[in-house]
């Protein structure tokens, strides 16, 4: 069979079920011509006065309370009157007003980011990387950071600082 036959036979089919389909269908219903039944008189209309009588009755019912508690719906409780001691009348006592504590200072924010060695004079030099508040800072012994802070000491995993009284804090690699 050529491509060509395929195609036509194809083609046959399709037509003869497409007349086939259209010829068994029912014709559509032929319209009334509008007659007495179209027409209505002005006094004659009882199935929209019933829907608007039924309309008005449903308005004038209570509506039904809701069922359960919406969780979606925030509100406030209605208050409940009860009769315990605390709703008789008492003079009003302010609370002794709390000193506020100072806050304290917030800490300086260090991170050891790496240790770096070098050869000076044929003594190895250790330097520290670190994050000093967000700023990068490449320190040594010796060397003094932000808020009084010094470098005590620098070790291969290590940095020690010591604040402005002396009170000392390792740092190590993660």
């Amino acid at each position: 069979m050529t491509p060509r036959l395929v195609t036509l036979m194809i083609t046959g089919a399709l037509a003869v079920g497409w007349l086939s389909g259209s010829s068994t269908q029912s014709p559509p219903p032929a319209q009334s011509p509008r007659g007495s039944e179209g027409v209505r008189a002005v006094g004659s209309s009882t199935p929209i006065v019933q829907q608007a009588e039924r309309l008005r009755q449903h308005m004038v019912q209570p509506p039904q309370p809701a069922r359960g508690r919406n969780p979606f719906v925030y509100g406030s409780r209605p208050s409940v009157r009860s009769t315990s001691y605390r709703d008789h009348e008492t003079p009003d006592v302010a609370p002794a007003p709390v000193p506020a504590a100072p806050a304290p200072p917030p800490l300086p924010i260090f991170k050891l980011s790496g240790i770096a060695s070098n050869n000076e004079g044929g003594t190895v030099v250790l330097t520290a990387i670190m994050n000093d508040n967000g700023a990068m800072a490449f320190v040594k012994t010796g060397d003094k950071l932000s808020r009084g802070y010094t470098v005590v000491r620098v070790e291969e995993n290590s940095v020690t600082l010591a604040d402005a009284e002396g009170i000392t804090q390792t740092i190590r690699l993660p």
